[in-house]
């Protein structure tokens, strides 16, 4: 009985690297890209959010489905389909030159992004071992923590040098090839299968769950869209931010990047951190730091700023972790993916936000950090709340 209980390995590293690659190459690159993108099409700025943040909102929209399926069919599996179609994504937009083929592409690369991001990798992770998903969550999101740095300093260098359609085509190799790597992981070897224990699936609707279970969720999906929602909307605003206030560009990715690094040090901590505290303490802290992060923005010393960066990353990683491996202390594994799929919906509409209110405040980008200081309560709330909730029995 006890072989039969045993979970396969997790290929914790490989989902790593998967979501540097996907949300480098599908969230993102846009912040560098999208200038490019409206030059290359002659059109405006705002257009071209917008078309990213409806991109993005295939993801509400499919949400719940693509969780559907990770129970179904097990992450890894769905993680593969996603970069494929990625793949395929950014390379019909290095080829785009006119709206209908841009509009295309962005079509791809919204159903690649809701099928290969973090919802996906936690999930796998939590299907293939679920005593030991918040350490594997926590690693796995060491490798997410730089995906904004090192794609800005990439593209950064290849935009200007070689254009946007070569920046497109090596991101496309990038996701076509990470790909196709748990493509043959997960179906030619069978390693992406989830455990016997968790095969059965179970019939779930919203409107089955008791009300202990509904209250849990709507929390997590408060805090999930106000998580994602000041994240997303200040990562893609920082550069021209700092553009503005220090008036040199390259200098201006350099410290928007530095959030990133820091991303990862939030997790160090994080980690030394989970066999001594509940996950909803150490996210409680990490939610308050958020709005102090924002404040030290609006200083003009070089020094301030980088301390801004450090806090604002350090306190976004281990958000990360939290809003990852919250949902396990209340719902079983075998339920998993379709939890997440109830709580990626808000979630995802929080980043699909995020581009089109970036641009909108992108003449008073003052204002904007303002009322992402004023949004950072809810989850301050939202995990107050959750902490007065009984987790499940392991």
């Amino acid at each position: 009985m006890k072989a039969k209980e045993e979970v396969k390995t997790v290929p914790v590293h490989s989902l790593g690297i998967s979501q540097i690659v996907a949300y480098g190459s599908l969230f993102y690159v846009f912040a560098l890209i999208k200038s490019s993108i409206a030059i290359k099409l002659n059109l405006s700025l705002e257009i071209v959010a917008l078309t990213v943040s409806l991109s993005l909102f295939i993801h509400v929209v499919t949400s719940i489905h693509v969780g559907v399926l990770i129970d179904k069919y097990g992450g890894m599996r769905v993680m593969s389909i996603g970069l494929l179609v990625g793949g395929l994504g950014l390379f019909a937009l290095g080829l785009s030159n006119t709206v209908y083929s841009f509009i295309f592409s962005m079509f791809l690369v919204g159903i690649a992004f809701s099928m290969a991001s973090y919802n996906i990798a936690f999930s796998t992770a939590i299907q293939l071992d679920d005593k030991n998903s918040r350490r594997h969550i926590t690693v796995i999101t060491f490798y997410g923590a730089i995906a904004s740095s090192l794609v800005w300093l990439i593209v950064g260098k290849l935009l200007p040098d070689y254009g946007l359609e070569i920046t497109c085509y090596f991101l496309s190799l990038c996701l076509l090839l990470m790909g196709a790597h748990f493509f043959v992981y997960s179906f030619f070897r069978d390693t992406g299968k989830i455990s016997e224990k968790t095969e059965k699936f179970v019939s779930l609707k919203f409107s089955q769950l008791i009300s202990k279970d509904k209250k849990i969720i709507l929390f997590l999906m408060a805090f999930g869209f106000i998580q994602y929602l000041i994240f997303a909307t200040t990562a893609l605003s920082l550069v021209d931010y700092f553009s503005v206030k220090f008036e040199v560009y390259y200098l201006a990715v350099v410290l928007a990047s530095i959030y990133g690094p820091f991303q990862l040090i939030g997790r160090l901590i994080e980690m030394r951190l989970a066999n001594k505290f509940d996950v909803r303490n150490t996210g409680f802290i990490a939610a308050i730091v958020i709005p102090c992060s924002l404040i030290l923005l609006f200083s003009s010393n070089y020094s301030i700023c980088i301390l801004s960066m450090a806090l604002f990353g350090m306190s976004n990683g281990l958000l990360t972790v939290t809003s990852g491996y919250l949902p396990n202390l209340f719902f079983e594994p075998k339920i998993i993916g379709r939890i997440k799929g109830y709580i990626g919906a808000p979630t995802a509409l929080g980043m699909s936000c995020a581009p089109f209110i970036s641009g909108i405040f992108s003449e008073n980008l003052n204002a904007l950090f303002v009322l992402m200081i004023i949004l950072s309560s809810i989850p301050i709330v939202s995990i107050f709340l959750l902490k007065r909730e009984q987790e499940r029995e392991y």
